[in-house]
């Protein structure tokens, strides 16, 4: 039933180690916009874009075999992950 060895199937856990470097990718980049406000230096999501594709470049995930991204896909992974950092330590608006 969870085994995913045929051929056809999701491939569920072999997905699981990518899932947790993107957790591990987006905790750097929360953690790089926190550490800058910390230094006074704001860094909008396009900044911060570029720091999560700096400290993704060599990650390839690959499954059954085969990478995952081409080089679309990793640039919306990057975009992704930034995207969430920056929502997550985005300030409340003030109204």
């Amino acid at each position: 039933m969870f085994g995913f060895g045929n051929k056809g199937e999701f491939p569920q856990s072999q997905l699981i180690p990518s899932i947790i470097k993107l957790g591990d990718y987006l905790k750097k980049g929360f953690e790089h916009r926190m550490n800058s406000r910390v230094e006074n230096i704001e860094i909008d999501k396009e900044t911060l874009e570029q720091y999560i594709a700096l400290v993704t470049h060599d990650w390839n995930p690959i499954v059954n075999g085969k990478p995952i991204f081409d080089d679309e896909t990793k640039k919306h992974a990057v975009k992704f992950i930034a995207g969430i950092a920056y929502n997550l330590t985005k300030e409340e608006e003030k109204c």
